[in-house]
């Protein structure tokens, strides 16, 4: 029997071509994922996700915002080339273009110390410590580490 004279709903229930307009699209992987590798056993079967750069692992339920968020805390700033690589390090001291003020230097090296003391849980005393003062000098004559 052909399918003229039937309804819509006979047609597509009976066809073997059906539509796939029901089925969700297919989504493209989390760029995160390029920073994380998925742990499996022996089974095949997901045990744990080990970020590729300090071997944190995460639970095989985590989300890919768990994953980014330790990212962007921890590595987001220290990408290759771009701000706070070593390569900008190097490209920034040998190319500089602009000269920066006093004012914008000092704020700068501060806002590091307080980043560098956040970070590594440093006690806020470390930059109390005359060798602290002193290496910081050596980096910086003109830089008063603040108590």
């Amino acid at each position: 029997m052909d399918d003229e004279g039937k309804a819509d709903d006979e047609i597509s229930l009976n066809s073997e071509n059906k539509s796939k307009k029901n089925l969700p699209p297919i989504r493209q992987a989390s760029v995160v994922w390029q920073h994380y590798e998925k742990m499996f056993d022996d089974k095949g079967t997901l045990i744990n996700i080990k970020c590729n750069y300090c071997n944190q692992q995460y639970s095989s339920k985590s989300s890919t915002t768990t994953l980014n968020d330790h990212w962007n805390k921890k590595y987001s700033k220290i990408q290759p080339g771009e701000v706070g690589s070593i390569e900008a390090a190097f490209n920034n001291s040998q190319h500089q273009t602009r000269v920066k003020s006093r004012e914008e230097e000092r704020s700068e090296i501060l806002n590091n110390l307080i980043n560098w003391v956040i970070t590594d849980c440093q006690p806020f005393k470390v930059v109390d410590c005359p060798s602290f003062k002193e290496f910081v000098a050596s980096l910086n004559s003109g830089f008063q580490v603040p108590s």
